[in-house]
């Protein structure tokens, strides 16, 4: 299986659609980027529950512990997201 790019852009307050597939993946990488001068919120919801991360200023989260899913949606003001997988 190969290895692919699930989403990759900037959030924005309302929540969004990254990803839904009935078949699923393995989300490998999730990276969260903070370019903005101030504190960002950002909630990810994997198969409808919810994960909270706050990001200082200009800080970079890595989030490397794979997790199979079917649905992603996320929230985050101006936070960049980029997220990679393999399809199922």
């Amino acid at each position: 299986m190969k290895e692919i790019r699930i989403a990759a852009k900037t959030l924005n307050d309302n929540e969004e659609s990254l990803y839904n597939n009935s078949a699923g993946a393995i989300v490998k990488t999730i990276l969260l980027h903070n370019p903005n001068s101030g504190e960002k919120e950002v909630t990810l919801k994997l198969d409808s529950v919810a994960f909270l991360f706050t990001l200082n200023s200009k800080e970079t989260k890595i989030i490397n512990s794979p997790v199979i899913t079917n649905s992603i949606k996320a929230t985050g003001a101006g936070v960049n997201i980029h997220i990679s997988g393999i399809q199922l």
